[in-house]
């Protein structure tokens, strides 16, 4: 059933003219998605053939009640946390609005081709019970939320608010043609922390085993060995990182 599924939505995403590299990556990680949370793909996307409209409304034509302008281009991306605030201003600027954050933490995106408006983003750190209150400080000066991934809350205003005719687009640049942005500093992150975690395992299982007594000794030698062992996942997850990439 859920290979089937992930076929078929793959199928009716060519349909609707989406690159090969886009239906890849995008089946891709929604079937990763649903393996990891063990949920039925039907119930937890829908049937198929809405579900695949639901993601191409710029190629399809289709409209909904939330996008009502079958005219408006749409773009679906993703950033890591170190660099997502700025790639966030650089396409606000090219006209990209975020209406919502997705279930994979991607940023969705539309703009008007005919009429494009400037954005500029921040991004807040908080608990999710106070992101009501991270929004009501920031009202007044014209940022409204536009999604929430974990602690972070990001918001969204328009440049002509601060900035008046200059916020708006004279002509619109081609959409990007990527839509993963992930940079050297999310994979020293993820090798360090491996590292990290390796030392702190390794050396807790080399002192659990020796002589109580010995129990710095063993510990800090367990913390060299995790040393080592950390530094091949940390390269194990660099590759990968790698890979994925391209």
């Amino acid at each position: 059933m859920t290979t089937a599924y992930f076929d078929e939505l793959a199928a009716r995403l060519r349909e609707h003219g989406v690159p090969e590299e886009e239906v890849t990556a995008t089946v891709g990680d929604l079937a990763a998605y649903a393996a990891e949370s063990g949920a039925d793909p039907l119930e937890e996307f829908g049937p198929v053939a809405d579900f695949a409209a639901s993601l191409t409304p710029a190629r399809s034509g289709g409209t909904s009640e939330e996008d009502p302008d079958p005219v408006a281009e749409t773009w679906t991306w993703t950033a890591d946390a170190f660099q997502d605030v700025a790639r966030l201003n650089v396409y606000g600027d090219q006209g990209w609005e975020v209406e919502r954050i997705d279930y994979l933490g991607r940023f969705v995106s539309r703009r008007d081709p005919q009429r494009p408006l400037r954005w500029e983003y921040r991004r807040e750190t908080a608990p999710p019970a106070r992101h009501g209150t991270l929004a009501e400080r920031l009202a007044p000066d014209g940022w409204e939320p536009c999604g929430s991934w974990m602690h972070f809350q990001y918001f969204k205003r328009p440049k002509a608010a601060s900035e008046g005719p200059a916020g708006e687009l004279d002509a619109a640049p081609a959409a990007p043609a990527r839509s993963v942005f992930f940079g050297k500093r999310l994979y020293l992150f993820l090798a360090g922390y491996g590292l990290f975690l390796a030392a702190l395992a390794v050396g807790w299982f080399v002192s659990r085993d020796g002589d109580p007594g010995g129990f710095p000794g063993g510990f800090f030698n367990g913390v060299l060995a995790g040393v080592v062992a950390g530094s091949l996942v940390g390269l194990a997850c660099v590759l990968w990182g790698l890979r994925r990439r391209r």
